[in-house]
């Protein structure tokens, strides 16, 4: 199984869609959360409240960067 960090903006369509669409080929998702943003914070808070830890880990990038070091489990686990 491999892992997918995202990033980008309009957490509540293509950050949701994308980090759907990365669950459904078994890949473990986890969202950058200062590296995600919306125009709209009450979609993009519904849509965080969905997808952590039910798709996604919602994780901030000081756990993705110590995650990413080698031997250290991931931040989705």
């Amino acid at each position: 199984m491999g892992e997918l960090v995202l990033c980008g903006i309009n957490t509540h369509a293509c950050i949701r869609m994308a980090a759907i669409d990365a669950y459904q080929r078994d890949l473990r998702v986890v969202l950058a959360e200062e590296c995600i943003d919306s125009y709209n914070e009450e979609h993009a808070r519904v849509s965080l409240d969905y997808m952590n830890e039910k798709i996604a880990k919602v994780a901030v990038v000081a756990e993705v960067i110590e995650a990413l070091r080698p031997g250290a489990a991931g931040p989705a686990e």
